[in-house]
């Protein structure tokens, strides 16, 4: 009788182990798929990440193409629309400048302003040139002087800010070169220039200054143009590079200057554009590629 009890106890025992076997091969079965899943899951989250981005990218690309054929398409128009008024200009200029040598007239600052209206004329139409020629592939660098360079942009930006009373001071060394397009340069010194003339005349500032100079980091060319305008609101100061973005009247800008120079810069020239704020005002500085002859 005890030994078939020890008989029952231990087939009941074979039995619950043999159970608790499969519940344990069971569960380490539920856990090696379940990690499995896990990791196939993970596999698919990174796989389906990786190409959204790139369908991101490659959306970007598109994006960033349609909106260059759409600038070049405007460039085309602009140029065709300002052509004729700017040769009427010249031509008129020269009218002008004949009646006063047949009258006999001489008048220094007459002549001074002929000069300048003519010298602006060209300066607009060979802009236009230079925004037509930022999306031809085929443009070639140069070596340019940096001194001449913002001489020059100082001179067609001068007379508005002579009649404002706007001081402007430039340290830039003669021996400064740089490798690039230096009209598209130019055209970005010019828009900072009149983007700081636009702020002055907005708040009123007593005595309004603005400072170039330069400095360099081994072949790093780094210009800096500073005002004493009061600075951009940190809330804006984000949003000043993107299209269409301005604080002025409708009238008086239409938000793409400081966003095509920083096309310009980055995409033209290797560089960076970008903008910080002191106790002064706001200071604008453009990084390109630059050496000491």
């Amino acid at each position: 009788m005890l030994v078939s009890l020890k008989k029952k106890v231990l087939i009941v025992f074979e039995v619950l182990l043999l159970a608790f076997t499969f519940v344990l091969l069971a569960l380490f079965f539920f856990i090696y798929k379940n990690h499995k899943l896990k990791i196939q899951c993970h596999a698919l989250e990174k796989k389906i990440d990786q190409e959204l981005q790139e369908t991101q990218a490659k959306t970007r690309i598109l994006h960033h193409q349609n909106k260059l054929i759409s600038m070049s398409e405007m460039m085309e128009n602009i140029a065709h629309q300002w052509r004729q008024p700017l040769s009427q200009i010249n031509s008129a200029v020269l009218v002008i400048d004949d009646l006063l040598y047949d009258k006999k007239v001489k008048d220094s600052v007459i002549e001074e302003k002929l000069l300048e209206v003519e010298s602006l004329t060209k300066y607009m139409s060979k802009t236009i040139d230079d925004f037509k020629d930022f999306f031809n592939q085929n443009k070639a660098k140069e070596y340019f002087n940096l001194q001449d360079l913002v001489e020059k942009s100082i001179y067609i930006v001068r007379g508005t800010l002579k009649s404002h009373n706007i001081e402007i001071q430039s340290e830039v060394k003669k021996s400064i070169q740089c490798y690039g397009y230096p009209s598209e340069l130019q055209q970005v010194v010019v828009v900072i220039l009149n983007n700081a003339k636009d702020m002055f005349l907005s708040r009123n500032i007593f005595r309004p200054k603005i400072h170039i100079d330069v400095e360099q980091k081994e072949q790093e060319i780094q210009i800096n143009i500073c005002d004493n305008g009061g600075g951009i609101d940190e809330k804006i100061r984000e949003k000043i590079f993107e299209p269409y973005f301005t604080t002025k009247h409708k009238s008086q800008g239409t938000g793409l200057g400081l966003y095509i120079s920083k096309m310009i810069i980055e995409e033209s020239m290797d560089g960076s554009l970008e903008v910080s704020v002191n106790k002064h005002g706001a200071c604008f500085h453009i990084r390109i590629k630059g050496h000491y002859e």
